[in-house]
């Protein structure tokens, strides 16, 4: 009698009942984007490079080993043709997370890789780390790799950015434009002298700087050219005081994109949305649209997008489970479309 009554259940209402789990709507029904394509792996803030017609997607240190995970695809729209995980960066004999060198084991956050095009043609990799000296601060360093799947190195003994008493630096991600001018574009992370801010104390939200930064470099992709500049900080209450995760594209009429994430990391309000500039790189940015966000296509707090960077090919992460990080948080793609000062997915 219960089994029968069970058959005739929808199936979100099954699983509820079943796993004591909110399931994902529509989680079964083939859909672009492509949700979940490593199958429920954790592959949180993943970037995206596209060398030789190989996609290549990084991802923050998961929790399975891979201090740095990297999966590929020859064929981006073919959702099933990700390659197994593999560690782009294993920590074990990098100089910057040893003795002497100031990065954490297995603490890597957020990476970035780009080609040096203008420069060597190797490969730089941007990640946020652990202080050795200071756990609860992250700070931006560079690892480099003649191979795009590495493995990468870092033989520094301090880190590229890290402005420690204002909560650290996170979330790097590398730009080139169209003249060769290089940029990285960063997070300050204010919650991480804020007793994790908004979101771990929302009935009395201090007041927290997560200033998206953008700073030149030369084309080394090291060395800075002089400082950098505020792009766009959170709208308050709104933003649950916080926008992470930047990303700079251009699109084909000049218009440059800032995309970022907002609200909490662990919730759904965490949401993917991007500002515009028609006056040049260093802004300002207007018009803020929102992207992705709960309820898209099924999803619960999409966010820490990356897209190639002439638009096409994006990946971001979302929650396994509504409204619980302790779940994974897993790696969607999509396309994605620049049409003047709007982008859109598919």
């Amino acid at each position: 009698m219960v089994l029968s009554v069970l058959c005739q259940l929808p199936l979100p209402l099954l699983l509820t009942c079943l796993w004591g789990v909110e399931a994902r709507p529509n989680q079964l029904h083939k859909r672009d984007p492509s949700y979940d394509v490593l199958a429920g792996a954790n592959f949180p803030d993943p970037c995206i490079i596209n060398v030789g017609g190989t996609s290549y997607v990084f991802g923050t240190v998961d929790g399975s080993g891979h201090n740095v995970p990297l999966v590929s695809n020859s064929d981006f729209s073919n959702a099933g043709g990700w390659s197994a995980i593999t560690d782009a960066f294993p920590g074990a004999d990098v100089p910057a997370m040893g003795d002497g060198g100031w990065a954490a084991q297995m603490t890597t956050w957020a990476p970035d890789v780009n080609q040096l095009t203008d420069y060597d043609d190797s490969f730089a990799m941007y990640y946020a780390a652990a202080l050795q000296s200071n756990s609860g601060i992250h700070c931006i360093g560079l690892a480099r790799s003649e191979s795009v799947s590495g493995p990468y190195n870092d033989s520094s003994t301090s880190p590229m950015i890290c402005p420690e008493s204002d909560g650290g630096a996170i979330d790097p991600a590398g730009f080139l434009d169209d003249n060769n001018s290089r940029y990285i574009v960063y997070k300050i992370d204010g919650p991480a002298v804020t007793n994790g801010g908004y979101c771990n104390s929302p009935d009395n939200p201090p007041s927290t700087n997560t200033s998206l930064m953008l700073q030149q470099l030369e084309n080394d992709g090291y060395t800075a050219i002089g400082g950098p500049v505020v792009l766009y900080n959170n709208q308050g209450v709104s933003d649950s005081y916080n926008v992470e995760a930047p990303a700079i594209v251009k699109g084909s009429d000049g218009t440059y994109f800032l995309f970022f994430s907002s609200g909490c990391t662990s919730a759904n309000s965490y949401t993917t949305n991007y500002v515009t500039s028609t006056s040049g790189i260093w802004g300002p940015y207007g018009d803020r649209k929102v992207l992705l966000q709960t309820g898209s296509y099924g999803e619960y707090g999409p966010g820490g997008a990356d897209i190639t960077p002439s638009g096409g090919q994006m990946v971001y992460h979302s929650l396994e489970v509504s409204d619980d990080i302790s779940y994974p948080r897993v790696l969607d793609t999509a396309s994605i479309t620049l049409n003047g000062q709007t982008a859109s997915v598919s």
